[in-house]
This record gives C-alpha cells, sequence and structure tokens, in this order.
C-alpha cells in the first residue's frame, strides 16, 4: 500500500513538474492550444520558478525595493536630460537584464519590461511598461509618470510590510499546529507506548501515517496559498 501511494505521488509529481506553472497555461498545453517551449526555455523557466520559491518573503521584498530604486534612478536619468533608450542601462542595470538588452540593440523596450516583470515577479515593470508605450505614442513625459510610479510603488510596499506583521500570527500558529502530531508520538513513547511501532509496522498505521504527513502538509500549503494570494493582490 505504502509503495503504491509513494509511486502514484511519484507520477503526479512528474506531471507536475512537465507542465507550465499557472494552471490556464497548463491546460492549454494539454488541449494542444499553445506550441511546447524549446528545452532551454522550460529549463530557465523552471530554476526561476525554484529561485523564486527558495527566494523567500524577505528575499522578494528587497528585490520590489531594489526595483524601486532603479525606477527613482531611471527617472533621475531622464530628468537629467539623458535620452530615453539611453537612460535605462545605467539605471536598470542588474535589475531588468531583458529591458536593457532591448534598449541597447534597438528591441520592443516594453515588451522586455513585461518579460522582465514575469521572470523576476515584479509587477512594478508591467506598470512601466504601460507608462514606456503611452510615452512613446504621445510624447508624454516620462520622468513624470515614473516619479508618480516611485511614490506609489513605496506606498505599496509599506501596506505590504504592515499586512506581513498581521500575517505572522497565523502562518505562527499553523506551524505550531502541525507539530503538535509529532509532539503527541513524542508523548506516547514517554508514557510507555510504542506509537511508532504501530504506524510503521500495521498496514492501518502506515495508511493512517501516509494521510496524516499528507493533511498537515496541504494545511501548511494552503495557509501559504492563502497568504501569498493576499500579498498578490496588492
Amino acid at each position: 500500500m505504502l509503495s503504491l501511494m509513494l509511486a502514484v505521488g511519484a507520477a503526479v509529481a512528474a506531471v507536475y513538474v512537465s507542465l507550465p506553472a499557472h494552471p490556464r497555461a497548463r491546460v492549454a498545453v494539454v488541449l494542444g492550444q499553445v506550441e511546447p517551449v524549446s528545452a532551454s526555455e522550460y529549463l530557465r523557466r523552471r530554476l526561476e520558478l525554484f529561485r523564486r520559491y527558495f527566494q523567500g518573503a524577505r528575499g522578494r521584498a528587497q528585490a520590489r525595493l531594489n526595483a524601486i530604486e532603479a525606477l527613482q534612478a531611471l527617472a533621475g536619468e531622464l530628468r537629467s536630460g539623458q535620452p530615453m533608450r539611453k537612460a535605462i542601462p545605467p539605471a536598470l542595470a542588474g535589475q531588468a537584464p531583458h529591458t536593457c538588452a532591448a534598449a541597447t540593440w534597438g528591441g520592443d523596450v516594453a515588451q522586455a519590461l513585461q518579460r522582465d516583470a514575469h521572470d523576476r515577479d515584479i509587477p512594478l515593470w508591467r506598470s512601466v511598461a504601460a507608462c514606456w508605450q503611452v510615452s512613446e505614442s504621445s510624447g508624454a513625459g516620462l520622468a513624470a509618470a515614473l516619479d508618480r510610479l516611485v511614490v506609489t510603488a513605496r506606498a505599496t510596499e509599506e501596506v505590504r510590510v504592515q499586512l506581513e506583521a498581521h500575517l505572522a500570527a497565523p502562518r505562527a500558529t499553523a506551524r505550531m499546529l502541525s507539530l503538535l502530531p509529532a509532539m503527541g508520538i513524542v508523548l506516547g513513547m514517554t508514557l510507555g507506548g510504542d506509537p511508532l511501532g504501530w504506524l510503521l509496522g500495521n498496514p492501518i498505521g502506515r495508511v493512517c501515517l501516509v494521510a496524516g504527513v499528507a493533511l498537515t502538509l496541504l494545511g501548511l500549503w494552503w495557509v501559504r496559498r492563502i497568504a501569498s494570494k493576499v500579498e498578490r493582490n496588492l
């Protein structure tokens, strides 16, 4: 029974890894509505997903702050009289590589900003892309629009910090509750019982162990998903 459940879990994990991260994109691939990406592009996207996962909340917050500082530097370059494309590489170096390449080699800057927003998980670059498109088509001043974006982004980060403080308690509670089963096993062993022997040596015990671990991980993932969804809505 245990080996069968492990085999099923491995098969599900293999299917999950082989498909895109977004649910709609997975459905589109399964239905044949989109063309599969190249192996190198697929590997790059998967590595980026792993990087985001292990980066943690602090790393993502620091990346957003770095993007805001880079955007402020770009606005400063534009106010000093630099042309739009020449102002991008010195201001956004290290923060938006696709955008810097597009500005240097005459590519589509707005599309490159959208790509950097997706790859780096920084929605701020999408707003910059919209401002860039408006500025290119209508000739409107880009520096003033970027200044307003910087002010709005800093206010959003302040709200996000307050939200993180409010979400700390539910997250800590979820972690503590996930440790209660292990504490129960330790308590049973101290009282002279053999809960581990029953869990590992009895077929029903193994089923209970696998189900308990799965439900515990599901609960932790659900709390993390709720908190992440609230953060993304900012």
